[in-house]
């Protein structure tokens, strides 16, 4: 299991330092140029609601960064989960801010959200997860069972270091944290506490345990309604699933990801033995899954305030994605949208590969996918948008997203989480206003003629500074060595 740095009296106070080191991962020796702390399996931060995150990021890499708390519903501006900060190397940043008492709780993770090294980055083992609250605590007949947190990742590498901006495409190594088809015990009977994130860059993960149930109860960090029952679970690049497990009859069994293809213009890559299951020992008797949920608000019963259509989409340029036909743009906003409402969005995808919607600061219901309704369970924060069916037919996924909590406030992102996709574009930009507040330094909307830079590969920051700018969340002030914004 990775390390872990939990809260204490209400706070969670650390440090990561970013620096270079040599990890032996799948039988060998890696130089990575960047990790949190040196290791590729960076601790496991474990937080609940109501505490207040108090984080040093010390950045002893050679490019820039900064620290996206992915799922989170905190705040996009300042010293909180802000995007738009470039921390550059040899410089410090502290993030300050507080986790609301009434979140969620369950699994989220972190890693950096600065392009266009993002995906040099993530790829090259800069993540790690991030646990908020117990979320079993609903259900007292399961406390104390066995907990596993198992981080995906997956690796290429070249003459002994991790590969820079690595494309999907291909074989690739793929660990359980860290390790490379590790073994892994059970005792018939037992009901364990599984959970699952995918924190590969861009790859998809199609798990099977030769056909023992992976019994889902919360999905993106979001407690669900009921349990569901799957043999497979599909997991899209950011994907978290917290599950129930019963350990099998005495033997051995093979965790597997099977072979993955994203469509006719997208990419494929070969599956792989993930780790051995071996049951062993006296069978106990088994604890009843649960059959009672707390509630879960269905956002079908609120009264839709608008509707917008999004439109992903490749180019005639295989290194260039686009977002309502245009690459990210870090000066301007895409979408403005006023605190309070709830809208649904129809999110296309017209190319003939699959993209992964994913939205910062906030949940959504998924409530249909190319014309078929999907049954309410609850809510999450990446979904697949499927291949399109045909060159004059997009897919079509709709989705209620309430922009309804106050701590959302400012400006934030959506994306493909496919990070090579977003690196090259297919990223925009969402400011949510409080209409009843003073208007802030709101940046223009993006329309045509474009501001100048506006380049996937552009980041916010300047040379020389951590910068925040203005528009984006006030001053630096959690930065060190460097002038405010």
């Amino acid at each position: 299991q990775p390390p872990v740095i939990a809260s204490e009296n209400g706070v969670l106070r650390t440090t990561l330092t970013i620096e270079a080191a040599m990890q032996n991962v799948a039988g060998e020796d890696v130089t990575f140029p960047e990790l949190y702390n040196g290791l590729y399996i960076p601790p496991t931060l474990h937080v609940n609601p109501g505490d207040q995150i108090e984080l040093r990021l010390r950045n002893f890499g050679y490019q820039s960064t900064n620290l996206h708390y992915h799922g989170l519903v905190v705040t996009p501006m300042g010293m909180g989960d802000n995007v738009f900060l470039e921390l550059e190397a040899g410089l410090t940043f502290d993030y300050s801010f507080p986790i609301p008492a009434n979140h969620d709780q369950g699994m989220f993770w972190y890693h950096p959200h600065l392009d266009p090294q993002l995906n040099t980055q993530l790829s090259g083992g800069m993540a790690g997860a991030l646990i908020v609250g117990d979320i079993l605590a609903p259900f007292p007949t399961l406390q104390g069972i066995p907990e596993r947190v198992m981080v995906l990742k997956d690796l290429k590498t070249v003459d002994g270091f991790p590969m820079i901006d690595p494309d999907p495409a291909g074989p690739t190594k793929r660990t359980i944290n860290g390790l490379y088809q590790p073994q892994i015990t059970m005792q018939p009977g037992q009901l364990e506490f599984w959970r699952i994130g995918n924190m590969s860059s861009n790859i998809y993960y199609q798990l099977s345990l030769e056909g023992l149930t992976f019994n889902v109860i919360a999905e993106d960090g979001n407690l669900q309604n009921r349990v569901i029952p799957t043999d497979t679970l599909v997991m899209a690049p950011g994907k978290r699933f917290e599950l129930l497990i019963y350990g099998p009859k005495k033997g051995s069994y093979k965790l597997k990801t099977a072979d993955f293809n994203t469509g006719p213009d997208g990419d494929a890559y070969p599956g792989q033995v993930m780790a051995t299951v071996v049951a062993q020992g006296d069978a106990v008797d088994p604890i009843p899954l649960p059959t009672q949920f707390p509630p879960v608000e269905d956002l079908r019963d609120k009264t839709i305030t608008g509707r917008r259509t999004v439109v992903f989409a490749d180019s005639d340029n295989p290194n260039q994605f686009l977002i309502d036909g245009k690459q990210f743009n870090a000066n301007c906003v895409d979408q403005l949208i006023p605190l309070g409402s709830v809208e649904e969005w129809t999110i296309e995808n017209t190319s003939q590969e699959a993209h992964v919607f994913h939205i910062h600061q906030l949940d959504f219901q998924v409530t249909e996918v190319d014309g078929e309704p999907v049954p309410f369970t609850g809510q999450q924060d990446i979904v697949t948008l499927p291949p399109a069916p045909g060159d004059d037919t997009p897919s079509v996924v709709k989705a209620i997203i309430p922009f309804t909590d106050p701590v959302m406030v400012g400006e934030f992102v959506f994306h493909c989480h496919i990070i090579q996709h977003e690196v090259q574009g297919m990223m925009a930009s969402v400011y949510v206003f409080d209409p009843k507040a003073p208007p802030g330094d709101i940046p223009p909307l993006c329309q045509p003629p474009y501001p100048e830079a506006a380049s996937a590969a552009t980041g916010p920051g300047k040379p020389g500074a951590a910068k925040l700018p203005a528009a984006k969340g006030g001053q630096a002030s959690g930065a060190t060595g460097s002038p405010k914004a």
